[in-house]
Parts: structure tokens; C-alpha cells; sequence
């Protein structure tokens, strides 16, 4: 892959705000000076054209909501650079080891290029018999798993920068700049290729990477501390064309990953036949075949807020105005170009606290998408610990976010949030 050239992104610049990346503004009004607009928030053609240069704290202080939406797409683009053309950062096993489960030393060093199975532990409903690949691939509550369209099962994968390996075991805190990434992966075609993060995986364990072993990457998991953000701020990204927004109407009906045309028709209220968001469960678990019916899949909440969330409106305009930039900017890119299909994916939001002296239990105390949920990671959270199935807007139910699981008590006990921190070296040392 060619080196990016900036005369390639001059018509894409054009649609930007010539702004900083670290833009002023109280924490009320989000107000930026790149715009009029207080609903703005103005992307930097310079997290593009410098992508390995994502900051270590939320640019601008962290006064307003835009910022930390800022500082998620710029680890997010760096990431998913490829500096050499070859590997993209966070695949770099050397940077971001792969999370091999209990009792394995997952700091090791081992010649792994992708390990696709069950996602980490993520709350009481996850057994110790967690992590025996190929069979245990399930999603959070009650190991429950999800099919796309194509009835093929959805897979995950959890990496950590190896800088958590050089913390003492039992340690309770956790340095700034600690980072995890959770993935998930369906199978793809090689005709998908182009619209899709794509990994190939020896998912059936027989040591080879076979044909039909191709995934593309549908749901992105950024987990990142910093020196004022102790409690991690937690974001998360989805391909474009996983699933509907269940409480619009007159959207596209075809061609979602998880959700068929006939169901999302009839959103915002289908039919209770759809049964929206019902993951299947197996009777016990490593009982998850690797295809199985459809799961009918939509967003619950868009941006991961809800209407009476602190500031709410605020939030879900500085989400999409980001996503439209970047996507304009993506779209224009040379094809050789490893950026350019972000223009695939979206943000859907991010989640911290205002006062991190204090514990995330405090509900007043979150910021940000308050009803943070991904449609493949948590599917079956969307409205809750209860599995709700969406039936309609009539009836919603507050999603069970990421701190519902990742209870933050306070700076001084800062590693408690990670679930796997406490296994990366397995029992061997």
C-alpha cells in the first residue's frame, strides 16, 4: 500500500471546519469555535493524514461532551491504521496481545494472528468453563449466542496493550493509558472484502486458515484510561449495516447483517413474531453451534441515548455530526488507502464519568451515551439484565451499560473495572 498523499483528500477537506483538535467551550454548551452551531463537533483532517498520533488525554480538557467523542475517533482511526500497509495496529500482536481466557498466560509470547471465540467475562452469567474454543463462542447473559442473516454464528475476540502485562499481579489500580479492545466478527465472502475490517481465523482449530474462514469486524470495543479518566472511557463502534434503529420509521429495510427485510418493516412497532433482540440461548454451555436460525436484530437506543438523558440532544448531535465528517472523508480516499473503509463504520457512542472521585454507581455521575449498547456484544442488554424483546417505543426499559457491568468504585481501585486483567498471565507466574 502506497503512502496516503494530502492532494488525494482535497475534496474531502472541503466539507470539514478548518479546526484544533482541541476546541473551546464550557461544559453546558459544547460550544466550539469552529462553528456556530453548538450541536457541532468539528473533526481534524489531521487525525487522517497523522493517524499514530491519537492523544493521551481528552483534548481540551475534557469540558464538554464533543471532546471525548474526539479523542474515541482518533484512537479509533489510529488503530485501525496500517502503518506499513500490512497489519493494522491493533491486530499487531506485539502492541495489543490476544486475551486467551483463564488459566492460559495470555502475555506470552505466541505466533497467534487472531483467536475468534467467546467474548470475555462480562458478568455473573459467565461460567469458569468460559474460553474452550472452538465451541464456547457466546455473547453476554446466559451464554447466548447471535446469527446473522445467513444463520452463521457471530464471533469475538478481546485484546489489551502489553503494558498491563508489566503491572503486579494484584495490583489495584491500573496506569493511564491501559487499553482493551473487544471485537466481534462475522463471516464474510472475499466479494465483502472492500466493505469490511476482515481477519481470516482458524475458527474450527484444525490448524490451517481455510477458504471459508473469513470474518469482517461488526463491532469495536475501545476500553481506555487516562491521567484524569482513571474509570476508562468506554466507546464503541459498529459497521454501518449491522442493524435498523428500532424506533425509526421509513429506513431502509434491506441488507442489514442482523435484521430482515419483512421485520424491519414493521419498526417502529413489529410484529411480536420478529421477536427483536432475543438471542438464543443453549441449554448449556459450549453448546453453541456455529450456525443456527437468523436472529432478528435493532438498535434500541440511537447514539445510546434515550430522551431525558443529560444532555441528551447535545450528545446525539455531536456523535452524528462526527460520523457524517469522517465518513465524507473516508469515502474520498484512494482504495489502496487502509482508512478507507471506515467509511463503513460509525460511531455509536461513548460513556465516562463527570466526577471520577466518585464511583459509577452514582447515576447522576455518568456522561455521555448513557444507554450504551452494542447490537453484537450486547444485544440481549439493549433494554436491561431482563433480555427485554423490543416490541415497541411504548415500553422501553433503561439498557444495562457499561458500567452496570464494570462498577467503577473510585480511583483508588481502578483495575477492578477490567475482567480480565486479573487472568492475563494465567497461572504461571
Amino acid at each position: 500500500m502506497r503512502p496516503l498523499k494530502l492532494s488525494m483528500l482535497t475534496a474531502a477537506v472541503t466539507t470539514l471546519m478548518a479546526c484544533s483538535t482541541e476546541p473551546s467551550g464550557s461544559a453546558d454548551s459544547n460550544n466550539t469555535a469552529s462553528s456556530q452551531d453548538p450541536l457541532f463537533c468539528p473533526a481534524s483532517i489531521s487525525w487522517v493524514t497523522q493517524p499514530n498520533s491519537p492523544p493521551s488525554e481528552i483534548p481540551g480538557g475534557g469540558q464538554n461532551l464533543c471532546q471525548f467523542y474526539q479523542f474515541s475517533w482518533q484512537w479509533f482511526i489510529s488503530l485501525l491504521n496500517a502503518p506499513t500497509g500490512e497489519e493494522r495496529t491493533f491486530l499487531n500482536e506485539d502492541r495489543y496481545a490476544i486475551y486467551l481466557g483463564n488459566g492460559q498466560n495470555s502475555c506470552a509470547p505466541n505466533s497467534l494472528q487472531s483467536k475468534l471465540f467467546v467474548r470475555g467475562d462480562k458478568d455473573p452469567h459467565t461460567t469458569s468453563e468460559d474460553f474452550t474454543a472452538p465451541h464456547e463462542m457466546n455473547q453476554a447473559l446466559n451464554n447466548a449466542v447471535l446469527y446473522d442473516q445467513n444463520g452463521n454464528i457471530v464471533l469475538y475476540e478481546t485484546r489489551f496493550d502489553r503494558g498491563m502485562c508489566n503491572v503486579a499481579q494484584g495490583s489495584a489500580t491500573l496506569p493511564a493509558g491501559t487499553t482493551e479492545i473487544k471485537t466481534s466478527w462475522r463471516k464474510i465472502n472475499e466479494k465483502d472484502m472492500l466493505n469490511y475490517v476482515w481477519i481470516r481465523s482458524d475458527t474450527n482449530n484444525n490448524g490451517e486458515l481455510e477458504a471459508d474462514e473469513l470474518y469482517g469486524m461488526v463491532g469495536f470495543h475501545l476500553v481506555i484510561s487516562t491521567k484524569e479518566h482513571p474509570e476508562f472511557i468506554w466507546a464503541t463502534f459498529e459497521h454501518t449495516h449491522n442493524a435498523p434503529d428500532c424506533q425509526k420509521a421509513n429506513q431502509p429495510t434491506a441488507d442489514w447483517s442482523f435484521a430482515s427485510e419483512q421485520c424491519t418493516s414493521g419498526l417502529p412497532k413489529p410484529d411480536t413474531s420478529c421477536a427483536f433482540n432475543k438471542t438464543i440461548d443453549p441449554t448449556k454451555t459450549g453448546d453453541s453451534p456455529l450456525t443456527g436460525a437468523p436472529t432478528e436484530v435493532c438498535q434500541v437506543y440511537a447514539q445510546g441515548t434515550a430522551d431525558g438523558d443529560n444532555q441528551a440532544k447535545h450528545n446525539r448531535a455531536n456523535i452524528i455530526s462526527l460520523n457524517e465528517q469522517l465518513s465524507k472523508v473516508f469515502k474520498r480516499m484512494p482504495t489502496y488507502n487502509s482508512l478507507r473503509v471506515l467509511a463503513k463504520y460509525e460511531l455509536v457512542g461513548g460513556l465516562w464519568l463527570n466526577d471520577v472521585s466518585q464511583p459509577s454507581s452514582d447515576h447522576d455521575n455518568q456522561r455521555g451515551s448513557i444507554q450504551l449498547a452494542n447490537t453484537t456484544m450486547e444485544t440481549n442488554a439493549q433494554q436491561g439484565f431482563s433480555e427485554v424483546v423490543y416490541t415497541g417505543p411504548q415500553n422501553l426499559q433503561p439498557a444495562a451499560n457499561c458500567f452496570n457491568c464494570h462498577g467503577y468504585p473510585g480511583p483508588t481501585n481502578n483495575a477492578s473495572v477490567s475482567h480480565i486483567f486479573s487472568s492475563i498471565h494465567g497461572s504461571s507466574k
